[in-house]
């Protein structure tokens, strides 16, 4: 499996390299900070101070990723991912003060994850759709899958380290290792070859930029099969988001667990993609077909969080992150490279970027959703709750129009798809590219 790991790399090329280094830190760098922010804040301000955090930060991120999402269709990627890996970078040097003072004041990080909110508006759509530029449209599957493997790494080391720095260092620490993290994703971002960047117009006044924003949105409602599969998923996302965020640092305080098992139930969710994206998800895909592995995996991440409600074992807790793990990774395998594929070129940073706007509308509904019923509801009783909901809601994926058969295509036949399938919705496409 890792000999053809490192075929799969050399046949991608060494520019491509640097994007899965800045992937790996980038993932590594965004879970520390988020076990640790969520740490820190559990442990002294409680459920309502996470909820207050999560919903704010999610608001504030639905509103930066439509308003910032054209810069990565029309400015260099690389520059736009150094200025934003620099910004977040800052923003955690001031966290980081914060917290060697022994300082906590909920509003004050609050105003501070704004600036981080605002860089990786503008970070995740070109890191989600840079490899369309580096490789030709046969190798995308390939490269998307390796771009996974590497955050999947990324994203086992950042959980580790924040959970057994904070244990051992304090919040603190882990923060100041947040910092370097980002730093050397900023560094690979730069290293990135001009050639990433070749082709795009330079001016962006606000006419234009209003244009390429509802241009986007309008592409994204007037596609049948997208607009219903992005409904289905940020309602789906709206029990998911919490379960694997502030309810999760809850139900380890609630069993009296230490950091280190915040930091293990975030490594088993990555060690399952990472084994997805290195070969599992693939088989699953190969052997049921992608509509029946991505109908699968949806059940089998309710099945998950119901565990995380029954058991008060740390170790069976871990095993059930790690089946949320295998299941992401292989609903974003059978998904991602077709729907990136079926996109005109000059509106993939935008779709990335309405796709995570449909993830932060979860985001920023879930905390409150999860506060509601925890007001109601133990811990342990709203995953059992949230993981029946998921369950059901996850048939809907079945019922949406022409999925078997986008899903059936293979990558020739899925590169276009959407403007061959659903021409009106691009009507003004050759005005805003």
């Amino acid at each position: 499996m890792f000999k053809q790991y490192r075929h799969d790399l050399q046949q991608l090329g060494k520019p491509f390299m640097l994007v899965l280094i800045s992937e790996m830190a980038t993932l590594s760098a965004l879970l520390l900070g988020n076990i640790t922010i969520a740490w820190w804040i559990a442990r002294h301000g409680g459920a309502r101070d996470l909820a207050t955090f999560g919903v704010t930060v999610a608001a504030a991120s639905l509103l930066a990723i439509p308003l910032l999402s054209p810069l990565g269709d029309r400015y260099p990627k690389k520059r736009l991912m150094a200025i934003g890996f620099i910004a977040i970078a800052i923003e955690s040097v001031a966290l980081a003060l914060l917290a060697q003072t022994n300082f906590y004041h909920l509003y004050l990080i609050i105003a501070c994850e704004m600036i981080g909110v605002c860089a990786m508006a503008i970070i995740m759509p070109c890191i989600q759709t840079i490899a369309s530029e580096l490789v030709p449209a046969e190798k995308l599957s390939l490269a998307l899958s390796m771009q996974k493997v590497s955050g999947s790494l990324g994203g086992i080391m950042g959980p580790a380290l924040g959970g057994s720095v904070i244990a051992t260092g304090g919040v603190a620490s882990a923060l100041w290792i947040h910092v370097a993290l980002l730093l050397i994703a900023a560094f690979a971002a730069t290293r990135l070859p001009k050639a990433v960047t070749a082709n795009k117009p330079a001016a962006l006044g606000p006419a234009q930029w209003l244009h390429e924003l509802k241009a986007g949105l309008r592409m994204k409602w007037h596609i049948p099969l997208e607009r219903h599969w992005t409904i289905v998923t940020l309602v789906i996302g709206m029990f998911y988001a919490p379960a694997i965020g502030m309810m999760a640092a809850l139900r380890v305080t609630g069993l009296g667990l230490s950091a280190f098992w915040l930091g293990a139930t975030n490594m088993g969710i990555m060690s399952g993609m990472f084994l997805g994206f290195l070969g599992c998800a693939s088989f699953f895909s190969r052997k049921l077909g992608r509509f029946r592995a991505l109908i699968g995996a949806a059940q089998l991440r309710a099945a998950a969080l119901l565990l995380v409600g029954l058991t008060a074992s740390p170790l069976m807790l871990a095993a059930a992150f790690f089946m949320l793990g295998i299941s992401q990774s292989t609903t974003q395998f059978v998904g991602v490279t077709h729907r990136l594929l079926a996109m005109p070129p000059n509106y993939r940073a935008r779709h990335a970027s309405v796709n995570t706007m449909a993830w932060q509308i979860s985001s920023t509904l879930g905390p409150a959703v999860a506060g509601m019923a925890l007001l109601h509801a133990s811990v342990a009783q709203c995953y059992v709750i949230f993981g029946t909901l998921i369950a059901l809601l996850s048939v809907g994926l079945a019922l949406i129009p022409k999925m078997r058969e986008f899903l059936s295509v293979d990558h020739d036949v899925a590169n276009g798809w959407y403007q061959r399938e659903y021409p009106a919705a691009f009507r003004n496409y050759n005005k805003s590219t």
